[in-house]
This record gives structure tokens, C-alpha cells and sequence, in this order.
């Protein structure tokens, strides 16, 4: 085992930086070879990725604050009942 160090950390960031863009050159070099057909759903799934997760994560920050805000003035009004 390595011990933990600011040069260790920076090693794994380098590797897995690294593997990322292989991974990522790999499937461009796969991509480049589909068929229009097939690169066309790929496009539209991609699209669709692209437009519904920042839509999920912005709806799920929303839904919290409102939860929390909800919670907070329930808090509110027992701490006020109790006094």
C-alpha cells in the first residue's frame, strides 16, 4: 500500500484522467464507424441525455429546497406551540 500523499493523489487524478480519455476515445472511434441509421438513434439518445438529466438534477434541487422550506415552518410552529 502506498502511503497517502499529495504526489500519490495527483498520480491516481493522472491515471484515471487518463483512462477517461481512452475510454472516451475508444467509443468515438466506435461511434465513427456506425451506419447514418444507427448513428442517427445514437444522436437522438444522446440528445435526450443531454436534455433530461439537467432537468432531473434542477427538479430535484427544487423539490429539496421546497422540503426543506416546508420543514423549516413546521419546526417553526411546534417550537411556537411549545412556548
Amino acid at each position: 500500500m502506498k502511503p497517502a500523499n499529495f504526489n500519490t493523489l495527483l498520480d491516481d487524478i493522472r491515471d484515471a484522467c487518463a483512462t477517461v480519455f481512452a475510454t472516451l476515445l475508444g467509443a468515438a472511434k466506435q461511434i465513427a464507424t456506425l451506419p447514418w441509421p444507427a448513428l442517427l438513434v445514437c444522436a437522438f439518445f444522446l440528445a435526450l441525455a443531454i436534455t433530461l438529466i439537467p432537468v432531473a438534477l434542477t427538479l430535484f434541487v427544487l423539490f429539496l429546497a421546497i422540503k426543506l422550506a416546508v420543514g423549516l415552518i413546521v419546526v417553526d410552529k411546534q417550537r411556537s406551540r411549545r412556548n
